[in-house]
């Protein structure tokens, strides 16, 4: 709440002609003006003086706003890992003494960022964050007292937001058109019954059934960052994207997925570079006023060959970047998307019979120890259903030359581990033999057709006569 007054304070817009108010009458029309050349793009428009608390919401909103984004864009660049390690570590000095010290939390800060992104660690960086902004804010106040506008700094900050939130959509939007986010649903959802799903896991189910969705989501994410990337195009692509992210913050917060607070700021930054042109846009599609050409040059002035470098050092950046990212799904794909290699074992097998410590087990409902079902998963996860319908998850070790097949327990270096061998009397047939959980067994799977699912075979229709919903 508090960054979003202070981004709408920023950048208030101050037209550098005067125009009519959106609200007051429409100006009578005037005789034509005698045409004049158009000014060239890096003309500087003459700046008028800021009053006192846009200085002081700009100075906040471009230090928060600066430092919240680091190390991007620059850590996207081939060779810069390094960067984010190095910005982590000082984080992770920082963030757990502020916890303790200053915000005085019950328990220690010991969760880093693991793939969620809304830990409590995360959480309070967002005061330190602000803080050390305000701190800043209060210095740059006393150093830069004389100054009356930030023209040229706001350009700065536009320029350096276009790029950070462009990336962020491209790598996001790539994931997705190439679906390497959302998998499809794997050999364990085919039998779990939907009241156990999570609300991040039916997403997840959802957003990994169809490839045309991820297609047409994942393109409208590239689309908006495509768009930022060009001066002339970041009012639209802030359009987009404020389109797209909406949907995704949305999802986010009601499908209770971790990214929470990263995808809220992805939309401010949207928001920011959007408003310097509200005014405009709300006179045209609300109040069916007439508004004013923006100047789309800089508050710079740059000489011809200065304008030829800094396009050619864009043209770099983002051929580097490009060229990055390729590298980088290009593995990707070849690992997690769908049509990616699966290991031998993958798929769903209904337990035929089960035999343990010399005792066949008959299938009774209720039993705690006898599988139902066992399924492999692209991941190199196992996860066994047991006549309980209760669930254990287990890593896999495969080694295909000696057919076995090691299951791991969670954890972590104490984690008790499971070596069983296995057999193929037939192609449909797989025999388990082994120690498994301190008892002797033997099992012998079936392997299931994951053809005669519904979620599988069902496919597209353009006609229906009845609705076909199961």
């Amino acid at each position: 709440m508090i960054l979003g007054v202070l981004l709408a304070l920023a950048t208030l817009p101050q037209p550098a002609m005067t125009t009519a108010s959106p609200l007051s009458p429409a100006p009578e029309p005037l005789a034509p003006a005698p045409s004049t050349p158009e000014p060239r793009a890096s003309a500087a428009p003459t700046p008028k003086a800021w009053g006192l608390a846009r200085r002081i919401a700009f100075r906040v909103a471009f230090a928060y706003l600066f430092l919240y984004s680091l190390p991007s864009p620059v850590s996207s660049l081939p060779g810069m890992e390094f960067l984010p390690k190095a910005f982590d570590s000082v984080w992770h000095a920082v963030v757990p003494w502020v916890g303790k010290h200053v915000l005085r939390l019950g328990t220690d800060i010991t969760v880093f960022p693991n793939g969620s992104g809304d830990t409590t660690y995360n959480y309070v960086i967002l005061p330190v964050l602000l803080a050390v902004s305000v701190l800043v804010a209060a210095v740059w106040s006393v150093v830069d007292r004389r100054r009356t506008e930030y023209d040229k700094a706001h350009d700065v900050l536009r320029v350096y937001l276009r790029y950070v939130l462009a990336i962020s959509m491209l790598s996001y939007g790539m994931a997705k058109v190439f679906k390497m986010q959302f998998a499809f649903p794997g050999p364990e959802r085919m039998v779990e019954p939907l009241g156990e799903f999570s609300p991040m896991g039916l997403l997840w189910a959802f957003m990994g059934y169809s490839k045309g969705y991820n297609l047409f989501t994942g393109g409208a994410e590239m689309l908006g960052g495509f768009l930022l990337l060009a001066r002339r195009t970041t009012t639209l692509g802030a359009l987009v994207v404020i389109g797209v992210m909406t949907n995704v913050v949305a999802l986010n917060f009601f499908y209770d997925v971790p990214v929470k607070l990263y995808s809220s700021h992805l939309l401010l930054m949207a928001v920011f570079l959007l408003l310097p042109d509200v005014q405009r846009l709300l006179g045209v599609l609300l109040l069916n006023r007439p508004t004013e050409a923006r100047t789309l040059g800089t508050p710079f002035s740059f000489s011809r060959r200065e304008r030829w470098g800094l396009l050619a050092l864009k043209a770099l950046f983002l051929v580097t970047v490009g060229w990055s990212f390729y590298e980088e799904r290009s593995g990707f794909t070849s690992r997690y998307s769908d049509s990616a290699p699966r290991i031998e074992l993958y798929g769903l097998y209904e337990v035929e019979s089960f035999t343990r410590d010399g005792q066949v087990l008959p299938p009774l409902l209720g039993d705690t120890t006898r599988w139902r079902y066992v399924a492999v998963n692209r991941y190199g996860r196992v996860t066994l259903r047991m006549m309980d319908d209760s669930v254990k998850r287990f890593g896999l070790q495969h080694d295909a030359q000696k057919l076995t097949a090691t299951l791991t327990e969670s954890g972590g270096d104490t984690a008790k581990k499971s070596v069983l061998t296995y057999s193929r009397p037939d192609a449909e047939h797989l025999v388990f033999q082994g120690t498994f959980q301190d008892a002797l067994i033997e099992v012998r799977l079936k392997k299931v057709d994951a053809s005669k699912h519904l979620l599988v075979n069902r496919g597209f229709n353009w006609i229906q006569e009845y609705p076909f919903n199961r």
